[in-house]
């Protein structure tokens, strides 16, 4: 894994000193090596994290008669077979990359390229004939891609902070992106916290030409539920695809490892890269001093069980100095809390392997969130009109007491209630957030409020509406933007910065592009029916694993932030959100947020999603502004 970063200036044509600051923050996704190829106007970077052919695979890297160079972050997974096509058809390869495949593909096949390959990777080919820059992205996102335009110059690269040594980028602190970020936890693409600079989408890619730049799309989810084979059929067919999955991701020349929380994923890959090995393999775990949280016992039991050489280390994630320093490797305000223990488990297994396997993605294509059985039981409420939903849920909250922690039953029947007085994605949006429109806004000082109206954050999910989706089931229909927001956004975003800041690299066999396409062909009854989710999972791997595995409940990589803040952050807290950049710069108001923070302490009300939200926002600009 690498990063990557370039720039075309005819203004001010980049020297040896900018492209190596570009390059210094980059040094964490690849401290193995540094690329510079320098003409002119143009400036290409890479930062490398030797995974295939190690003493062979300095970047940029070009074609036989150097009229083309790319620079390239991540991995190609079938790049083997298409090397053998690519020899035949007469191209000469000097090293044995997945990167030199990638320049002779578009060599031959143009953009189209990008269709023949299963990976994870960010990439960036120029032309140095005729000055066409070309850069792309994986179809979900794995690897990140930023860019900013400005008349007749562009520069990219893998992380925002490689981008602000350029003197013409706006380096405006972009509050719309903000007034999102809060309610979703992170920055929705394509909005940065820099208004001069933009992320590529996912499955897209972007062509530089003549002072233009034009985005494409080659890609998107796309759920049918349209498969032909019997379930039975559809279970081989399953097993198969991840098993293979599975398999090319085995292939490196370091150490490769797995994670292993003791949840259904993690443990089904674990299960079939062991069946591939021929001896036991290495897994890595983490648990916590309080119960409610901790897997231990589960990741034991599944190592146990398949005969794995398990590491396990427990940690206090609650650290404020840790989190202080998570917060700048992001490069970008991001407050899903699951961070910090995902951060020190990259940091562990680092330790031991360069490579990972995880299980990410199977709740997104196998419908593994309850949020999805929650949309569906709501669905049929919809024939109780608005109005009386509305006065009946009014009614029980009253009733019910206040929600002072996530992961409580109140809590989740508060939650339950609160979301039917209203349907479709203001729904699901209700269900979801964690800092909803009306309480932020009630937040805002002049610095929030200088640009007039801020549409409701909505838009985010609403520009993932398609005449194909509409026509979708709901919960089909969410499944689908969660695919296109939440795990390119959330879960992809939260992997790689934690993973990259200790040069690890971390590879999902539920995110190949045939287990995914596969996925999103199957009906929702196979994926979730009555209070089973992953079905289909859990019926084509039953044999795999202890059936404990697969009758526990969910618990995700969730940490007691309620808690934390009423007691360990409880000083840090107060001190900084009332007294720090937020407050002087006038972007929320102090009396306010002296309020929300009061009544979270009181227990009157659970605001620790929020109250993290603006703790993270506020650690980050104090770092970076």
């Amino acid at each position: 894994m690498c990063g990557i970063a370039g720039i075309i200036d005819p203004v001010t044509p980049p020297t040896l000193d900018l492209l190596k600051a570009m390059a210094k923050p980059l040094e964490k996704r690849g401290p193995d090596d540094f690329g510079c190829y320098q003409n002119n106007d143009v400036g290409l970077v890479h930062q490398r994290l030797s995974i295939i052919d190690i003493g062979g695979g300095h970047q940029p890297i070009f074609n036989e008669d150097k009229s083309l160079a790319i620079v390239f972050n991540g991995e190609i997974y079938d790049y083997k077979t298409l090397r053998e096509q690519l020899i035949k058809k007469g191209h000469q390869f000097t090293t044995n990359t997945d990167t030199e495949v990638l320049i002779h593909l578009y060599e031959d096949e143009g953009p189209d390229f990008l269709n023949l390959i299963n990976g994870m990777f960010a990439l960036a080919i120029y032309n140095c004939t005729n000055g066409e820059l070309f850069i792309a992205r994986d179809r979900l996102g794995q690897k990140p891609l930023f860019y900013s335009c400005h008349e007749s110059q562009i520069a990219f690269a893998s992380g925002p902070s490689s981008l602000l040594p350029i003197n013409w980028i706006d380096r405006t602190i972009n509050t719309k992106a903000i007034h999102d970020y809060l309610e979703y936890q992170y920055l929705p693409t394509p909005q940065s916290i820099f208004t001069g600079i933009r992320k590529l989408p996912p499955g897209s890619y972007a062509i530089w030409k003549n002072k233009t730049f034009t985005i494409r799309q080659y890609w998107q989810p796309q759920i049918s539920g349209s498969n032909s084979l019997s379930y039975t059929e559809a279970k081989e067919e399953l097993y198969t695809l991840l098993q293979d999955a599975v398999g090319k991701r085995l292939v490196a020349d370091v150490p490769v490892g797995l994670f292993l929380s003791g949840g259904m994923d993690s443990s089904l890959i674990c299960a079939l890269a062991q069946k591939q090995l021929n001896q036991p393999a290495h897994t890595f775990s983490m648990g916590f001093p309080e119960k409610k949280f901790d897997e231990r016992d589960f990741a034991k039991q599944v190592s146990d069980y398949l005969g794995t050489k398990h590491h396990f280390l427990e940690v206090i994630p609650n650290d404020f100095n840790h989190l202080r320093e998570i917060v700048c490797d992001y490069e970008e305000p991001f407050c899903d809390a699951s961070m910090l223990p995902t951060s020190l488990l990259s940091k562990f297994t680092k330790d031991h392997v360069t490579v990972a396997l995880s299980g990410d993605g199977a709740d997104e294509f196998f419908g593994g969130y309850y949020r999805y059985r929650v949309i569906h039981m709501c669905q049929w409420l919809t024939i109780i009109p608005k109005s009386v939903r509305k006065t009946l849920s009014t009614l029980i909250l009253n009733l019910l007491p206040p929600k002072t922690e996530e992961r409580t039953f109140w809590g989740r029947i508060r939650r339950l209630v609160e979301i039917n007085d209203c349907e479709g994605l203001e729904q699901y949006l209700k269900l979801i957030s964690r800092f909803p429109t009306a309480l932020k806004t009630s937040l805002y000082d002049e610095t929030m409020n200088q640009f007039g109206d801020i549409p409701d954050s909505l838009h985010v999910l609403q520009r993932f509406e398609t005449d194909h989706n509409n026509n979708l089931d709901l919960v089909d229909k969410i499944m689908e933007i969660d695919i296109q927001s939440y795990l390119n956004d959330d879960i992809l975003v939260k992997v790689d910065r934690a993973s990259m800041k200790y040069g690890l690299e971390v590879r999902s066999p539920f995110l190949d592009v045939d287990v995914a396409d596969f996925a999103m062909s199957l009906p929702y009854g196979w994926k979730q029916r009555g209070v089973s989710r992953k079905k289909i999972l859990i019926d084509t791997f039953s044999d795999c694993l202890p059936k404990e595995i697969f009758r526990r409940q969910k618990m995700g990589f969730g940490v007691p932030i309620a808690r934390w803040i009423r007691q360990d952050w409880k000083d840090q807290v107060q001190s900084l959100l009332l007294s720090g950049y937020l407050v002087s710069e006038k972007f929320f108001k102090k009396e306010k947020l002296e309020q929300l923070i009061s009544t979270h302490l009181q227990e009157k009300a659970d605001y620790s999603y929020a109250i993290f939200a603006l703790l993270v926002l506020e650690l980050w600009l104090g770092q970076n502004v």
